[in-house]
């Protein structure tokens, strides 16, 4: 099953090169390069996971999170970060709604295999 990704990062070429593995895996995707272009995007459209970068200008990842968890609950949330502090074990992340955490490089074919049990 295709699953529908909004993907939310400021780095843009990490966000083209993603987006651009995804779609090649049978994905639809969407871009947003903070959080409020996130938030907009996710009260016009319907995504099955969201994916994003915790550093961002203007609205940071964590703000969004907050009001995602809020308006969209349940929805799946991948987080993305170049920051080695954040431990993907943390109860803070499961009380957030995040569904993973990936340290920056990306592992694609760890993501890949996380998006295959979403698409079940």
């Amino acid at each position: 099953m295709s699953l529908r990704i909004l993907i939310v990062d400021d780095e843009l070429d990490a966000t083209v090169t993603l987006a651009k593995f995804l779609r090649s895996r049978g994905h639809t995707t969407s871009t947003a390069a903070n959080g409020h272009e996130a938030y907009e995007a996710v009260m016009s459209e319907d995504f099955d996971v969201v994916m994003t970068d915790l550093r961002m200008p203007g609205m940071d990842g964590a703000d969004f999170l907050a009001k995602l968890r809020v308006e969209r609950p349940g929805i799946p949330i991948i987080v993305m970060t170049g920051y080695t502090e954040i431990d993907s074990s943390d109860r803070i992340w499961a009380d957030a709604g995040v569904s993973e955490v990936f340290q920056k490089p990306l592992d694609l074919r760890k993501i890949s295999q996380i998006l295959d049990v979403y698409s079940r």
